[in-house]
C-alpha cells in the first residue's frame, strides 16, 4: 500500500515506520507541529494538497488529530489512529464519527465508554514493542556505571491544576474531593471517579468561581476526574520513590526537577531512543506506577521497560493482569506495602529476579510485535 503518514514528533513513529516498510508498504511522512490542532488553515490547505497531488491508500498517524480526520473525510481516504496517550481529550471525539476514521486506543475500558456513547469507529488495540531494535543496542562502560541502581523510575511525578480548582470552594466540597482522593488510592484495577463526581459537587465547585468573578471556569465531571486522578498519581509516585530512597539505591529520571525527603538520586532526562532502554536494563528494578486516569490498558512505558530486559514492578492494571502473571513476567502491587514486599523480596534473591526479568521480555516478543498490530490495524479497517 502507498500510505501517509503525518508525525508531530512521537515516540513510536520510527519503530511504526519501520515495521510498515519491512512489510513493503511505501510510506511518505508529513512532520507538523500544530499550535493549534483544531483549528489550522495553514495545514489543513497544505495536508489537502498532499492528499490531490498523489494517490495514497491510506493516511496513519501516531495519536489522533482531528484536522487529520477532517481532511481524510472530505477525500475518502481511509484514516488510521493508534494512540498511547489516554485518556483521550474530551473534544477529540467529535470527530470520531468521521466516515474513514479508525481511531485505536490501548485502554479497553476507555474504548467501552466510548462504544456506550456511540463511536463505533473506536477499537480496542494494545501497544507493540520493537524488541529488535532494543536488543541491538550498546552502550559504554561509562554509560552502565552511571544507570546501575536497584530501583529506578522515569517518567513525569505530574502537576495537578486540583489545587487550583478548589481554592474558592467550601468545606463540603473539599473535604468530599479528598476522600475520593484517598479512597481511589487504595483501590488498584477499577477507577471510580467519574462514576462518585455527582451533579451537585460540579455545581458547588462551579458555583464557588462564579462568586469570585471567574465566570469562564466551568468544570466539567472529565476534567475535575483528570485532575483528581493526577494527583494521585502524584502522591502515590512521590510516596514509593522516597521510600524506595530511604531503603534502597534509588534513582529519578525526568525533566521536572523535585526535592524527595531521602537520598533519591535524581538524574535529570534521558533520551527515549538511545538512553532510557539502559536505564531499564541496568536497573534491578524498575518502578512504573501507571497513571490513575488510565483505566484497565498496559502503558507504553510498561512495555518500553519489558522489551529492553527490565524488571517491571507496577500497580495492578486488569490488562497487565491478563496477559503477564504476576511473579512469573512481572511484579504487580495491590497497595503500597505490597510494592515495598514485593521490591525487597526480589532484590534479594538475584536468580529469581533476573528470570522474572527475561520472562517478561519473553512475553513482550511473542505477543507485542509491531508487525501482528499492524496486521490486526489494517483488518479492521478493511485494508487488508
Amino acid at each position: 500500500m502507498k500510505i501517509l503518514f503525518y508525525d508531530m514528533g512521537s515516540y513510536t513513529y520510527q519503530d511504526f515506520i519501520f515495521y510498515l516498510k519491512k512489510a513493503g508498504h511505501q510510506c511518505k511522512t508529513v512532520y507538523y507541529r500544530f499550535s493549534d490542532r483544531f483549528e489550522d488553515d495553514f495545514f489543513d490547505c497544505r495536508f489537502s494538497r498532499y492528499l490531490t497531488e498523489d494517490s495514497y491508500d491510506a493516511v496513519i498517524s501516531v495519536n489522533f488529530f482531528p484536522l487529520v480526520a477532517r481532511q481524510c473525510e472530505k477525500h475518502n481516504i481511509p484514516y488510521l489512529a493508534w494512540c498511547y496517550d489516554s485518556p483521550l481529550e474530551e473534544r477529540l471525539k467529535e470527530y470520531f464519527s468521521c466516515e474513514t476514521s479508525y481511531v485505536f486506543l490501548f485502554d479497553r475500558i476507555e474504548v467501552e465508554q466510548y462504544r456506550r456513547e456511540g463511536y463505533t469507529r473506536v477499537f480496542h488495540l494494545p501497544l507493540a514493542v520493537n524488541t529488535g531494535r532494543l536488543d541491538a543496542l550498546t552502550f559504554s562502560p561509562a554509560q552502565i556505571a552511571a544507570w546501575r541502581a536497584d530501583v529506578s523510575f522515569v517518567g513525569k511525578l505530574y502537576d495537578s491544576p486540583l489545587e487550583a480548582l478548589l481554592y474558592p470552594a467550601d468545606e463540603y466540597c473539599k473535604g468530599f474531593v479528598e476522600g475520593l482522593i484517598q479512597a481511589q488510592l487504595r483501590v488498584y484495577g477499577y477507577n471510580f471517579l467519574e462514576d462518585l463526581i455527582t451533579d451537585e459537587l460540579l455545581e458547588r465547585l462551579n458555583d464557588s468561581f462564579r462568586k469570585i468573578g471567574q465566570t469562564a471556569v466551568s468544570l466539567n465531571r472529565r476534567g475535575l476526574a483528570f485532575a483528581i486522578a493526577a494527583q494521585i498519581t502524584h502522591l502515590e509516585r512521590t510516596f514509593l520513590i522516597e521510600q524506595m530512597g530511604e531503603l534502597y539505591d534509588t534513582h529519578f529520571y525526568s525533566a521536572q526537577p523535585y526535592d524527595f525527603a531521602t537520598p533519591v538520586k535524581s538524574c535529570g532526562l534521558v533520551k527515549y531512543l538511545t538512553e532510557m532502554p539502559g536505564v531499564f536494563r541496568y536497573s534491578r528494578i524498575n518502578l512504573c506506577p501507571t497513571l490513575k486516569s488510565i483505566q484497565s490498558g498496559i502503558p507504553l512505558r510498561s512495555l518500553d521497560i519489558l522489551g529492553a530486559g527490565g524488571l517491571l514492578l507496577s500497580n495492578y492494571q486488569p490488562e497487565l493482569a491478563e496477559y503477564f502473571e504476576d511473579e512469573r513476567d512481572v511484579l504487580l502491587y495491590e497497595s503500597m506495602e505490597d510494592a515495598f514486599v514485593k521490591a525487597d523480596y526480589y532484590l534479594k534473591h538475584e536468580d529469581l529476579r533476573k528470570e522474572i526479568a527475561l520472562n517478561g521480555y519473553r512475553k513482550v516478543c511473542e505477543e507485542f510485535s509491531y508487525p501482528d498490530r499492524i496486521r490486526e490495524m489494517f483488518e479492521t479497517a478493511g485494508l487488508a
